[in-house]
């Protein structure tokens, strides 16, 4: 299968892929001692990976990068998603969001790690 990297979480060798047959995201999560020999994955990257699925959980395994940066506004993309529904559905509850803000959720686990070292 190909797909675009929408996400990646270096930290914990993690990443959200965008299928090629426009189904269900894709999950990757590589093991700790599998992070040291494999390739690091960016945010726009194409790869071809094997799909595997777990009842309503499609995970990615043995990804492969096919191009660096093939989509490099995906960020972008993301955002301005994010942005046209907030504009277009301004009560809607986060938690029936049909799209996920990583950056906001990324930021809270940042500042709940700072605030608790403190």
């Amino acid at each position: 299968m190909l797909g675009v990297v929408i996400w990646t979480d270096a930290d914990d060798s993690k990443a959200i892929i965008w299928c090629e047959d426009h189904g269900e995201l894709a999950f990757l999560s590589q093991p700790a001692k599998v992070e040291s020999g494999a390739e690091k994955l960016d945010q726009g990257d194409l790869i071809q990976f094997d799909l595997e699925e777990h009842r309503n959980l499609r995970m990615a395994h043995n990804p492969r990068k096919i191009e660096q940066q093939y989509c490099s506004d995906i960020k972008a993309v993301m955002e301005s998603a994010v942005k046209v529904q907030a504009e277009a559905m301004p009560n809607l509850p986060p938690k029936n969001s049909k799209l996920l803000n990583f950056t906001r959720a990324k930021q809270r686990n940042t500042l709940g790690s700072v605030g608790s070292a403190a």
